[in-house]
């Protein structure tokens, strides 16, 4: 009878394959280490036996690994040939040989980068212990068309380096083309600190605002950017000898705006040419003249609402509003009124209201005392002395930063901190101080928590209707139940269930949404409040979902969530 012998193993068919490791992660790993073959090795034989025991007989002298089946169909394919002489199959060259689709086929080891620009080998000795010489990667890169070959010397150095009593996978590099050189237009870099700041806190606890940051001041003649040359794009070439084709990168820096010129002294300085602020739109830095208020917001100036900046010398008095794309200067103090800015708002002095003074800012908010106030941030909410009867919101912190700055009454509610001297009052007025919120979210899931009960009181009152018409059978088994119905009750059925339907489709939509948007929850730090001085009865204190009303004066005092029990618990502040 007739088998077939492989001195590989034949259920391989690709050289790498994917396995799951022990802690569940997918890794690429060499399929099988016996399929290495070297030039003129044989791969497979037919053999004729009278039974299993005369396989080992038929063996070649030193093919220690075999693999015998009953007789299939061979074939030579790439890589392989038939050699009449000894009646078996060989390799034509170093490689990977597998059996598919009754074919002996080689697989290259030879692995090309996407961009065409280095070729590498992987490499691992053969069953009798042979590696590919130079001669054999040569004539493969040959095989290839391959012309930019690394060189003799490079490829022994590697091929050296492996140490053959320690056979292990192995990846060299064969041919390598010449990369292309990138250019770019020419770009421009600021000569100044671009990012914004509010203010510097001083280590009495004032706030210093001439160190502005916000509004990036700019004079005549001043020195604005500096100019980056184009560079000119440099073809290279493949390991085919093809042109490797450079491109056009967008340029890292930014592009000159409005009111910039080339400086006299040198061809890469740009100045400004008016007195203004910097600013930055997209990838265009531009110098643009502030709005400047030389007194007060009232009858003389209306309300202002301006894309850019606002600087105000005076106040804004009450009934009056201020809206600015940018930031919001103001060197005294907002009198029940609405301020809205999408970068900072400064308050030299204070802010004052009755019933309607409110500041929204996209950025932080500094101020020297808030009273009667409603106040939301993205950014830092800094105040000198003091914040009463005030709502206060900071998507990130709140700091009451003078030597007796306080808190008393009202709401102060933070994503992560809020730090103050005092909170509360002796008299225990009632004080609520808040972290671990983001009421930004809070109000997106409130609205979808509305969408939620809508939709739920449409499927509630949609099930009455089919209860009421037609019974409890109708949920058991609606088909069977719709099958005996008269066609008027049929349809009046069908109409009622895909409301049903349509109705739970958008319920689960909504639950899914309410999910994604609680995930936003996750905070990136513990949430704290910490009062340095004092902390007086009637505060009531919420971290996270926690809640803890203060019924005795602390001092010096650090709040936190306990990770375990989920109770606020508090150490000492310093």
């Amino acid at each position: 009878m007739k088998k077939v012998v492989f001195y590989f193993d034949p259920r391989v068919k690709k050289i790498y394959e994917k396995k799951v490791d022990e802690n569940g992660e997918a890794r690429t790993v060499l399929s099988s280490i016996h399929n290495f073959v070297y030039t003129a090795e044989i791969v497979a034989r037919t053999i004729d036996v009278q039974d299993d025991s005369d396989i080992k007989e038929k063996i070649d002298p030193g093919y220690s690994y075999f693999h015998v089946a009953d007789n299939v169909p061979l074939k030579s394919d790439s890589g392989i040939i038939y050699d009449q002489n000894t009646a078996a199959y060989r390799a034509t060259e170093y490689g990977f040989v597998v059996y598919q689709g009754g074919k002996l086929k080689l697989l290259s080891p030879l692995q090309i980068t996407r961009d065409k620009l280095k070729a590498y080998m992987t490499v691992y000795p053969t069953k009798s212990g042979r590696l590919p010489g130079i001669k054999d990667i040569e004539d493969i890169l040959k095989n290839y068309s391959i012309l930019a070959g690394l060189g003799q010397k490079k490829i022994e150095e590697q091929l050296n380096a492996i140490d053959k009593d320690k056979p292990g996978l192995m990846r060299i590099l064969v041919a390598q083309g010449k990369a292309p050189v990138n250019g770019h237009e020419e770009y421009f870099v600021p000569l100044l600190d671009i990012d914004k700041k509010a203010g510097e806190i001083l280590s009495d606890g004032r706030i210093d605002f001439k160190e502005k940051g916000s509004i990036i001041q700019i004079v005549k003649n001043q020195e604005v950017l500096e100019r980056i040359p184009e560079v000119k794009p440099v073809d290279g070439y493949n390991i085919y000898g093809d042109k490797a084709p450079s491109e056009i990168e967008e340029p890292a820096g930014y592009r000159r705006g409005e009111n910039i010129v080339q400086s006299g002294h040198d061809e890469n300085i740009f100045l400004s040419s008016i007195d203004g602020c910097i600013e930055a739109e997209g990838r265009t830095i531009s110098v643009l003249p502030i709005v400047v208020i030389r007194g007060d917001v009232a009858y003389e100036t209306g309300n202002i609402d301006f894309n850019g900046s606002v600087h105000i010398f005076g106040s804004v008095l009450p009934g009056f509003s201020v809206k600015a794309t940018g930031d919001i200067i103001i060197n005294n103090n907002v009198d029940d009124s609405f301020i809205k800015a999408d970068g900072d708002i400064i308050v030299k002095m204070g802010v004052v209201g009755k019933e309607s003074a409110r500041l929204v800012s996209g950025g932080r908010v500094t101020a020297k005392f808030l009273l009667n106030a409603q106040v939301e941030a993205s950014g830092e909410i800094i105040v000198e002395d003091s914040i009463i009867n005030s709502t206060v919101f900071s998507n990130k912190s709140i700091s009451v930063v003078a030597k007796h700055g306080k808190i008393i009454g009202g709401k102060a509610t933070a994503l992560y901190s809020i730090t103050v001297k005092v909170s509360g009052a002796i008299n225990e007025t009632e004080t609520v101080l808040s972290v671990g919120r983001n009421l930004d979210i809070e109000r997106e899931l409130q609205e979808v928590n509305k969408e939620i009960g809508r939709w739920r009181e449409l499927v509630a009152e949609t099930m009455r209707k089919l209860k009421v018409n037609f019974g409890e059978g109708v949920f058991e088994n609606p088909k069977e139940y719709i099958a005996i119905l008269p066609p008027v009750k049929k349809k009046n059925c069908l109409v009622l269930l895909k409301e049903l339907n349509s109705s739970n489709r958008e319920l689960k939509q909504f639950m899914e949404k309410s999910k994604e948007i609680q995930q936003k929850l996750n905070l990136e730090q513990e949430p704290v409040i910490v009062v340095k001085d004092k902390i007086y009865p009637g505060t009531v204190l919420n971290i996270k979902k926690s809640v803890r009303k203060i019924d005795r004066p602390l001092d010096n005092v650090r709040f936190f969530e306990d990770a375990e029990d989920k109770l606020i618990r508090f150490t000492s502040a310093i």
